[in-house]
């Protein structure tokens, strides 16, 4: 049952006799017609392009966008409208913050290129820069907002840690009740997600791309050449390569290539209140908020609020049938109806946290479905098929879809990706991803989208899947405690006889490294033996054997009968993998390299 404040605002609004979904089209056809007028796209289909891009959201015009400023011939296809699907009903927010640093410049690149895209194409996107601030709501939290300021120095994701008295300051709206500080990350904040996406379209446009709406791709046949034919009603298209950007139909697009890709659609919702008073007195507009142990985020939307709460394990609501079988027909534009009492715990935090909300009337409810994959990050990069590309499962596809049109653009034109993000990598996935992990580990992720994000983290859901290990039991029982790395259980550690190899997190010295020395006495004093199953192996063999890995790897080849530790190389001299190698007899040479590197070679 609803709390009655809760009660009380549900139905003083406009919500209490209308569909939500009706409204919220209504209002993001109000938003999107105020200033946004999309440039005319093509009709027909042409015969051949270099680059197929299958998709209209965001992350599908950002990637032709960049495709095409560089000098590629790019085809945009898009089954229904642009914008269809999660990206029309986004809440917008965008933030240089991420806990991952690779995954920062995604961030940072996204938001230089929103920044550049009016001046160029003469678009207005809506785009808000208050910042955006997570705030310390207990000492645990502020000890996360020291860690990430730890590991950001050598990143371009500028972010101060805050004093309650600053929070103050900058959110005079907020109850300061067990407010410890706060991490603000500056200059950035919410964009309007169809404007945005209308502005990257012209500039696709004006670079030379074409796009060409309601034409969704019935086939995918590979070619003899490598490329593939990209058939639809409107004709077939002969394609040097095919990325998928095609957002809750992601799965769907994968399986006419082949691909079994983990993607799981989960409804997300927010609210958007009507005109609050202690909103519209607010001299400035208030950073983008994020209340973590309430798990939700908050900000201004005109003068009201818009709050969107991400919802725990037990209450939160997978499109499963959708992920087993298929999209449902015509799905495109449409929302699920708002489903309050799921909402409850989180709003009434955010009552507490922000009493002028305690007193708000209810708008509208916007219920969308977004794509996640098992471990919340999206699948950036090629498959296992030539020149098949996936850019899918974006949970937050308004912040990485600039950055990630980029990285992959700059990918497919040199050859070589152009930094390190084996985070989004889609081959981290393979066999061992089964639909019934995908779900299970789905929900997990997302219900802990707000949890404290501790170092080492380890979470158990869909664990241990059904890859084959032969000795698990055995290490299990010897006191190890496992680790995950592609589907493989890894002993990380092991207990002292008698003790229990529990996980206990911790920013400081964690239980695990109390461990530390006496295993080190047992290797260096004694023996050890390593389990090499979740490892990839190969066997190098042929005349040129030696030659080639002179050629592919830095440091010495070994003699036979020796082995060595070596780093493949990308062609511009990057570390691509470590390898072992061992000489074998008639030049053979064994190569042993870590699982996760194994699956992407």
């Amino acid at each position: 049952m609803l709390s009655k404040p809760l009660q009380r605002i549900f139905t003083s609004g406009s919500i209490r006799s209308s569909n939500p979904a009706c409204i919220e089209v209504d209002r993001c056809a109000k938003r999107h017609n105020s200033s946004t007028t999309s440039a005319p796209l093509s009709s027909g289909v042409k015969d051949k392009a270099d680059t197929v891009v299958l998709g209209g959201g965001i992350v599908g015009v950002c990637t032709a966008y960049h495709l095409a400023r560089k000098g590629k011939d790019v085809l945009l296809l898009e089954k229904s409208e642009l914008t269809a699907g999660s990206t029309w009903h986004a809440a917008g927010l965008i933030t240089a913050y991420h806990p991952t640093p690779n995954v920062k410049r995604v961030h940072w690149d996204s938001l230089n290129f929103y920044n550049q895209i009016t001046a160029e194409t003469g678009q207005e996107i809506g785009f808000h820069r208050p910042g955006s601030l997570r705030l310390g709501t207990s000492p645990i939290r502020m000890d996360e907002f020291r860690y990430a300021l730890s590991r950001q120095g050598h990143k371009q994701s500028p972010m101060k840690l805050l004093t309650p008295e600053e929070v103050e300051e900058l959110v005079p709206i907020l109850n300061m009740d067990g407010i410890h500080g706060g991490l603000l990350t500056p200059d950035e904040g919410h964009i309007d997600p169809y404007s945005l996406t209308m502005a990257v379209a012209r500039g696709a446009r004006m670079h030379g791309a074409h796009i060409v709406q309601q034409a969704e791709v019935t086939g995918l046949q590979p070619r003899s050449d490598g490329g593939w034919d990209v058939i639809t009603p409107k004709g077939t298209v002969a394609a040097n390569r095919v990325i998928n950007c095609g957002g809750f139909w992601g799965r769907e697009v994968g399986k006419l290539a082949g691909l079994d890709l983990p993607l799981v659609p989960v409804q997300h919702q927010y609210l958007v209140t009507k005109s609050v008073p202690e909103v519209q007195a607010l001299k400035k507009e208030i950073p983008v908020l994020r209340h973590l142990d309430g798990s939700f985020y908050l900000r201004q939307e005109r003068d009201g609020l818009l709050i969107g709460p991400y919802e725990s394990v037990d209450s939160m609501v997978q499109m499963e049938e959708w992920a087993r079988d298929k999209v449902t027909p015509g799905f495109g534009k449409e929302l699920y109806p708002g489903d309050l009492e799921r909402l409850s715990p989180h709003l009434e935090t955010a009552m507490e946290a922000f009493p002028c909300f305690a007193n708000a009337e209810i708008q509208s409810v916007v219920n969308g479905p977004i794509t996640y994959t098992p471990d919340i990050l999206p699948m950036v990069g090629p498959t296992m098929l030539p020149n098949m590309w996936v850019a899918v499962g974006f949970g937050y596809g308004i912040v990485h879809g600039g950055g990630v049109g980029k990285y992959l653009s700059d990918w497919i034109c040199e050859g070589e990706a152009p930094y390190e993000l084996v985070e989004f990598d889609p081959l981290r996935y393979s066999n061992w991803t089964t639909m019934d992990y995908a779900v299970t580990k789905t929900r997990e992720s997302y219900g802990f989208n707000n949890a404290i994000g501790y170092p080492n983290e380890e979470r158990f859901a869909g664990r241990p899947t059904n890859r084959p290990r032969p000795i698990y039991e055995k290490l299990v029982e010897a006191g190890a405690h496992m680790g995950f790395n592609a589907g493989w259980e890894v002993p990380l550690w092991y207990a002292a006889p008698g003790e229990k190899p529990e996980y206990k997190p911790s920013f400081t010295k964690a239980n695990w490294q109390l461990e530390q020395e006496r295993e080190y006495n047992l290797l260096t004093q004694k023996v050890g033996v390593a389990d090499l199953s979740p490892f990839g192996k190969f066997m190098l063999t042929g005349p040129d054997a030696r030659k080639f890995l002179d050629r592919a790897v830095a440091g010495f080849v070994p003699k036979l009968g020796r082995t060595g530790l070596g780093h493949m190389l990308t062609s511009t001299g990057k570390v691509y993998a470590e390898l072992t190698i061992t000489g074998m007899e008639d030049g053979k040479y064994l190569i042993v390299t870590g699982e996760a590197v194994s699956s992407m070679t």
